[in-house]
């Protein structure tokens, strides 16, 4: 079975959270407050793994609401998860050979729960279909079978079965058999009893669950004496599933003949798990598991001074070290733990289980987050579906974006006598992957742009420039160079545009983890002449790899716009916003102008009287766009543009190795 719809409402701060749909794999996304944990919550006690888990209670109703309405949800419970499963091939091939084929209308069942901690199934069942194939298999004759044909229950076929003065031997074994596989009277009793066990239970895994790095075995045996097994803290619990990847149990630990085996049982299985940190643990390819078995200490902090310990110590192999497990950092030890959890859960219920796991690797580098999504694909999806919550961008699975939902709590404004009245609308799961909420839309934002920034410009060269406006000049300067033979941007570098200044250190930092030759070209004046030298002292950048408008310009402070030249960008801006007569910028710059081309434009423009368009920086390129090669070459001051712009190229020519 497949869990393919759900729904929750009246649940903390869920009043309804819509219907919504999954998949495989879903990942929640959403910032924090917005209510994922909630979701998970609601969805686990539907069917719990663990018994004495799944009641709601009406501690978790909403709040604002409880008080006005608790006599109505006493009197009639409110339902609060309401699920829709689909039924898988080979689960409807069992269900029909024990119920006849078409015995379902469709394959879809649901399954609600609420505060009357009882759940709800809508079977879609062929109840007449069903007696049909009950009387066939009978092999009655035609006069046997006549007072059976208008059935349409197992109800009514057993009690004409029952209501008959002389029944035939057939007649009186189709009842006893009848009676037997439908003990209740009732045919949606028997097959959702068989449903049930088809129905996957939930497993419920959070960022507090953490293997500790030493267990003191006299008192975990007095624990679980006094609590059970299933009782003890969580954490407790994934160290007795450790010993149970051993096959031993705690009693098996009070032998002392055990001892040789235990130890064997244990490096096997720390074998095991170094290969598979191995596998996903990227950061850090040097760690090894070890477990070792010792008499406690008596001078060690209770309860670690009786009996015997179990320590968990993960060596680092290069330094040729050991530390205890609880030292390592806080993502290590999530991940660690959770590959020990998961190998018993998986143990002890096999494939029929839906993980939801609340954020998880919430304390991991965006690097093992990345791992921990490919373990994620690789190890779960196959055998489960999962269900997890994140508000960082690495959690997101790119590949599969398609499977995101989003969750926000909603606050919708409505005009109320002529002013504006917020209503809380609470916790919202949306289908649509880009929501109206800037915040929740955050992590997808943020994946997708660092997953576009690493495969948009696919050269192994990369020059970041500032914007648009230099990218534009680039690709025409370049053509303009090769129509006269003179040197052009080499074709192996890619021009990358970051949206201005201040985004430069971003794009170089993220090509340079891609391992990219990159080169910047950029504006150098009073506004950002810190950041270009802080830039250049990073280490970043290769040496020679920063190159700075001005050396081009010949001038200390420029722009690109200095590399098209004065005499030739006003004649641009001119075109470009159609200037005439005293409103045209001057051929002779006036005393009193800015040395940079751009902002002696801009303080112009910015007299200008009304009906002349605001100036653009892109405009006067927008305008160079259009002209034809004959216009281009009565360009006035164009020979002196080529020469700077040449020079720039030859100097990023000259960075690519030979």
């Amino acid at each position: 079975m497949k869990l393919v719809k759900a729904r929750v409402g009246d649940f903390k701060s869920i009043d309804d959270s819509d219907e919504f749909t999954l998949d495989q794999i879903t990942c929640l996304v959403g910032k924090n407050e917005a209510g994922k944990t909630a979701v998970l919550e609601a969805l686990y006690k539907l069917n719990p793994v663990e018994d004495g888990t799944g009641d709601f209670s009406l501690e978790e109703y909403p709040r604002k609401r409880l008080a006005k309405e608790r006599k109505r949800i006493v009197d009639e419970p409110a339902t609060v998860v309401t699920t829709q499963w689909e039924l898988e091939d080979h689960d409807v091939q069992w269900l029909e050979e024990q119920f006849g084929e078409g015995v379902l209308k469709s394959t879809t069942i649901e399954i609600s729960k609420g505060y009357s901690n009882k759940p709800f199934w809508k079977i879609p069942l062929d109840e007449s279909r069903l007696v049909q194939t009950i009387v066939a298999g009978a092999n009655l004759n035609a006069a046997e079978r006549a007072p059976l044909a208008r059935q349409q229950s197992v109800k009514a076929l057993l009690a004409t079965l029952s209501g008959m003065g002389s029944p035939t031997p057939k007649h009186q074994a189709l009842l006893e058999e009848t009676q037997g596989r439908f003990p209740d009277a009732d045919a949606q009793v028997s097959v959702r009893n068989a449903i049930i066990t088809l129905l996957p239970k939930f497993v419920y895994f959070d960022v507090y669950s953490q293997l500790p790095g030493r267990v003191a075995l006299d008192d975990l045996k007095r624990q679980i004496a006094e609590h059970g097994d299933t009782s003890v803290q969580f954490r407790y619990r994934i160290f007795l599933a450790l010993l149970g990847m051993t096959g031993t149990s705690l009693s098996d630990l009070e032998g002392a003949s055990e001892l040789e085996r235990l130890i064997m049982e244990l490096e096997a299985v720390g074998a095991h798990l170094t290969d598979k940190i191995k596998e996903y643990w990227t950061q850090n390819q040097h760690l090894r598991v070890v477990f070792r078995f010792d008499a406690a200490k008596p001078n060690d902090t209770p309860p670690l001074n009786t009996g015997f310990i179990v320590s968990t110590r993960i060596e680092n192999t290069r330094h040729m070290a050991t530390i205890n497990f609880d030292e390592r950092s806080m993502g290590f030890i999530w991940f660690f733990s959770f590959l020990v959890w998961f190998s018993q859960v998986k143990e002890l219920y096999g494939n029929k289980l839906i993980l939801l796991l609340d954020e998880p690797g919430l304390s991991l580098h965006g690097k093992a987050q990345q791992d921990l999504v490919r373990y994620i694909n690789k190890e779960l999806r196959p055998s489960y579906q999962v269900v997890y919550t994140t508000h960082s961008p690495f959690m997101i699975d790119v590949e599969n974006v398609f499977s995101l939902r989003s969750v926000e709590d909603v606050v919708e404004t409505e005009t109320v006598d002529g002013k504006a009245v917020e209503r809380l609308l609470g916790t919202k799961v949306g289908e649509k992957i880009l929501s109206r909420d800037s915040d929740t839309l955050f992590p997808l934002q943020g994946v997708l742009g660092f997953d576009a920034a690493q495969t948009f410009f696919v050269g192994p060269y990369v020059v970041v420039v500032e914007g648009p406006t230099e990218k534009a000049l680039f690709d025409w300067f370049s053509r303009q160079l090769e129509r006269r033979d003179r040197e052009a941007l080499d074709v192996r570098w890619a021009v990358c545009p970051a949206e201005g200044a201040p985004k430069i250190t971003s794009f170089v930092t993220l090509f340079r983890g891609r391992g990219l030759r990159i080169a910047v070209l950029a504006d150098y004046h009073e506004g950002q002449k810190g950041s270009m030298d802080k830039l250049r002292d990073s280490g970043l950048l290769e040496p020679g790899h920063l190159l700075l408008t001005h050396k081009f310009a010949d001038q200390d402070e420029a722009d690109i716009e200095d590399l098209v030249g004065r005499e030739m960008y006003i004649h641009l801006v001119n075109g470009a916003m159609r200037l005439q007569g005293m409103h045209c910028l001057p051929s002779e710059k006036p005393a009193d102008a800015s040395p940079r081309v751009v902002k002696e434009v801009e303080n112009h423009c910015a007299l200008l009287p009304p009906g002349y368009p605001e100036f653009g920086h892109y405009a006067p390129v927008e305008h160079l766009l259009t002209l034809t090669n004959t216009q281009v070459d009565e360009l006035p001051g164009l020979d002196a543009a080529l020469d700077r712009f040449e020079a720039a190229f030859k100097a990023l020519n000259s960075l690519i190795p030979r």
